[in-house]
């Protein structure tokens, strides 16, 4: 369970990350936001593997 918990707590702090950066940036696909979109896209399948394992 605790890993469960690593996993959500990198999932808010992404999508932490991905929002300060499309407040600042004019354009939705500068390469940072690009990269933190598809690392959260990786986090968030991880998640869903794990969630599914338990249930």
């Amino acid at each position: 369970m605790e890993k469960l918990k690593d996993i959500e707590n990198k999932i808010i702090s992404l999508r932490t990350q991905m929002h300060k950066l499309l407040h600042k940036n004019d354009f939705i696909t500068t390469k940072e936001i690009v990269k933190i979109s598809q690392e959260l896209d990786e986090v968030l399948n991880l998640y869903h593997k794990i969630k599914n394992k338990i249930n």
